[in-house]
């Protein structure tokens, strides 16, 4: 399993943005029996067919929490091992604390860059399958929401969404307004998602995006949901589950013991592993 850090020059953020890659392209037993046969026979130094797993791989683009960036899965959790077992290469970007989404005015173009520019850059650098079917898109917290929205945005191109812990505020904003922590002040949300009475019913609301593909008949994404019964967003992301189902997708949602974080999400995220089609 290898693991690379990318930096390039992003065209929808207009700068330099960086990427953590894990590539099942390496076996550690094809590894050992190819030192133990060039060790026992002469002959095999002479072999250029080294084993290697081939291409092209099912990719999962994995998203971050606020406060996080492209380090955070590998650092908190076990998402190389799980990777590796699962032969499945994993993309791993930063999305700062913008939720993922769209912002002209500053030319950070967060949704375009990972519902449609990722895909295309990452699949020109590495062996990955550009077939929607095994294209995948989930994230954690904020990054849960990110895998959400932009994965019902951009259908055409993700056949599942997992999304652990959904920040599905867009249903409360008057009940979760606080002056104690950055992200949840009005400045910043307004700063963040526009103007607050228009989110519901717009492309920045994950149901509202079901029902649209449902009506117009575009590819549906199969959903994967997981949270704490101890988080504070537990009963927004039920609802959130109940409303998509209610458009017609096919909706997974396991409801978990623990509240908004790493150790939730390490139980959650292998499992999400485990239902995506192998």
């Amino acid at each position: 399993m290898a693991r690379l850090s990318v930096d390039y020059f992003s065209a929808a953020l207009m700068r330099t943005t960086t990427l953590d890659v894990i590539l099942p392209i390496d076996n550690t037993g094809e590894a050992y029996g190819a030192d133990y046969e060039r060790r026992h026979d002469a002959s095999a130094w002479d072999r250029r067919d080294y084993p290697r797993t081939k291409g092209p791989f099912k990719t999962l683009y994995l998203l971050h929490g606020i406060t996080g960036n492209h380090t955070d899965l590998i650092s908190e959790t076990r998402i190389r091992a799980w990777a590796e077992e699962r032969r499945i290469a994993v993309v791993m970007p930063s999305g700062y604390n913008a939720f993922y989404l769209d912002h002209p005015e500053t030319h950070n173009y967060y949704g375009r860059f990972v519902g449609e520019e990722l895909l295309d850059v990452t699949r020109s650098m590495f062996p990955l399958s550009d077939r929607r079917e095994d294209t995948f898109i989930g994230g954690v917290s904020m990054g849960a929401y990110g895998a959400m929205r932009n994965g019902l945005k951009y259908c055409e191109n993700f056949g599942s969404i997992i999304s652990l812990s959904t920040a599905m505020v867009i249903d409360g904003f008057d009940q979760i307004i606080s002056d104690g922590l950055f992200f949840l002040e009005r400045s910043y949300l307004e700063s963040i998602f526009g103007d607050l009475n228009q989110v519901v019913g717009s492309d920045k609301d994950p149901a509202r995006l079901a029902a649209d593909l449902v009506y117009c008949d575009r590819p549906r994404p199969r959903v994967f949901m997981a949270c704490g019964n101890e988080d504070p967003l537990a009963s927004a992301n039920r609802m959130l589950a109940e409303r998509l189902r209610g458009t017609g997708l096919d909706v997974t949602y396991h409801e978990l013991h623990g509240g908004h974080d790493w150790n939730l999400w390490n139980q959650a995220l292998p499992q999400a592993m485990d239902w995506l089609p192998r």
